[in-house]
């Protein structure tokens, strides 16, 4: 098993989950690596890649190990990475749940960080939305390369859909994609899951169409009052009637629904005075306590909107707040919510 040969000079700091597959699918692999993120799907994927391209199936247990740093500690797994490979060119280590370690571990660790050896992939991995340990970052950046595994953004996940697909010999319909997105939303397992059964339901068929994903997908998500928010706040009329409907039929109450598209509007128009007044976007993220991975879709939403368009969109919250709690009609809100799809 060949592996491309990479010279200092060709060290990057920082790789993007895109280029660093791109990169293990080439070969070109790197002696030390450090995965963080919350997106365990995505750092699992880039897992096995590794395995697949680095180890031998007919030496790998000579040539592979995976440990938690919970239960392992620093001495052992240098241990480990220091062992010349037997029937490999190279011996791949992966130590997982890298915040486990304590002061003393790290600072074995950061031995070897210095002088890796060229016969081994160590591959650092936490779980945790960001890594701070810099003395480790900056360590691992002399010798290999760091990886941030973040959520897909929603306009990601069409190709990475199309990519699953593609991986197995399939192409995948434009509509079935954005509707099975839609349906089980941003999780990538829950997503793979899925498709997963609409390739068993196809077996030998090479397209995947949008009624195989209908009927086999079906009623998969459940929503929040938080996804018809969202949704109205980024004008998805489609979707927000989508959601609103199945939020009804699971019995959510529309004063509750209302008051959540309500507060999401007011933080807009928060949002909006602060961008007036010369704060940063990163900063109004901040103040308002919008969640990284919401951020994309929240700087959307912003856009969308002008001041006029928010005055409307709170007198058309006003009217349907007094229409529900006079009548109590649950279709009120709903015809709120087509008017401003239009």
């Amino acid at each position: 098993m060949h592996h491309a040969c990479i010279t200092q000079a060709q060290f990057h700091i920082m790789i993007k989950y895109p280029q660093l597959i791109a990169d293990i699918k080439r070969r070109k692999i790197l002696p030390l690596y450090l995965f963080y993120g919350e997106e365990e799907y995505l750092i699992q994927e880039a897992l096995d890649l590794l395995v697949k391209t680095v180890v031998d199936p007919s030496a790998k247990d000579f040539s592979y190990g995976s440990f938690s740093c919970r239960e392992t500690p620093a001495g052992e797994i240098v241990a480990q990475a220091q062992t010349m490979p037997f029937l490999s060119e190279k011996r791949l280590v992966i130590a997982k749940d890298l915040d486990a370690w304590k002061a003393a571990d790290l600072e074995e660790l950061q031995a070897y960080l210095a002088s890796p050896s060229p016969y081994a992939c160590l591959v650092l991995v936490s779980y945790e939305r960001r890594y701070d340990k810099k003395a480790v970052l900056a360590a691992v950046e002399k010798a290999g390369a760091v990886t941030a595994f973040y959520a897909l953004q929603e306009r990601e996940l069409p190709g990475w859909v199309a990519g699953w697909a593609r991986e197995r010999g399939k192409a995948i319909n434009a509509d079935a994609v954005q509707f099975i997105i839609q349906v089980v939303g941003g999780d990538l397992q829950k997503i793979r899951n899925e498709l997963e059964k609409v390739e068993l339901a196809i077996q030998d068929r090479k397209t995947i169409t949008l009624s195989d994903v209908q009927r086999i997908v079906g009623d998969f998500r459940e929503f929040s009052a938080f996804d018809l928010a969202e949704a109205i706040g980024r004008r998805d009329g489609e979707k927000a009637l989508l959601v609103l409907s199945r939020l009804l039929q699971e019995g959510d109450q529309p004063l509750g629904l209302l008051g959540m598209v309500a507060w999401n509007m007011r933080r807009l128009v928060r949002a909006r005075e602060m961008e007036k007044a010369g704060v940063g976007q990163d900063e109004i993220m901040k103040k308002l306590k919008v969640m990284f991975w919401q951020t994309a879709s929240f700087r959307e939403q912003m856009s969308r909107y002008g001041r006029e368009e928010l005055r409307t969109a709170f007198s058309l919250m006003a009217g349907a707040d007094r229409a529900l709690k006079s009548s109590g009609l649950r279709g009120e809100l709903g015809r709120k919510v087509r008017t401003r799809r239009r």
